[in-house]
């Protein structure tokens, strides 16, 4: 999704004034480990989405495709969806030199049950917090639209959103808000 969420997080801070810096970068990776197969395993991976996108991209190929792959409406089975669970890190860097590291975590398969309990909730979300959101309009990103009234709801459907230190500067502490992984 990096093509999308990088988009959307540089758009965030560009729409609440910078507030994450003007020098502020964003990026997102898929790890593979650090182990001697890791290399072999992120070039098969790549490998196979490449080779997925020039499959759709051509009319023959992507006919034999969509014979291989589910057809609409398909999906994982009740058992899949209960039991998956995603968890993304997110590593930063103050321009002091500060390491955090973030996670964002919930049980239930991905593509389905996580995701629509964050669809779930920001539909009510906008429906019934109305007096918590940003005083903004127009095209707006999540961040942006429902901000902290949004991430209170997640919490409360159960998905973990929390921050930890990993390089504490002298004189510095832990940013005032944050949640431990530990909590």
């Amino acid at each position: 999704m990096a093509g999308i969420n990088t988009r959307v997080v540089r758009r965030s801070n560009a729409l609440q004034d910078w507030a994450y810096g003007r020098r502020f970068r964003y990026r997102e990776v898929t790890g593979f480990g650090a182990g001697p197969a890791a290399p072999l395993l992120a070039g098969a991976a790549s490998a196979a989405l490449k080779a997925a996108g020039a499959g759709l991209a051509f009319g023959p190929s992507r006919a034999m495709l969509a014979r291989l792959l589910p057809a609409p409406g398909q999906g994982p089975g009740e058992r899949t969806r209960r039991t998956g669970y995603f968890r993304i890190e997110i590593h930063t860097r103050t321009s002091a030199g500060a390491r955090y590291v973030g996670a964002v975590e919930a049980q239930g398969d991905p593509g389905y049950a996580a995701t629509s309990v964050m669809l779930g909730e920001t539909a009510l979300c906008l429906a019934l917090d109305r007096g918590q959101l940003p005083d903004r309009v127009g095209v707006l990103t999540p961040a942006t639209a429902m901000g902290a009234a949004l991430t209170a709801r997640l919490r409360s459907a159960g998905h973990i959103l929390s921050t930890r230190q990993t390089t504490q500067l002298p004189g510095s502490h832990q940013c005032p808000g944050c949640r431990t992984l530990e909590e």
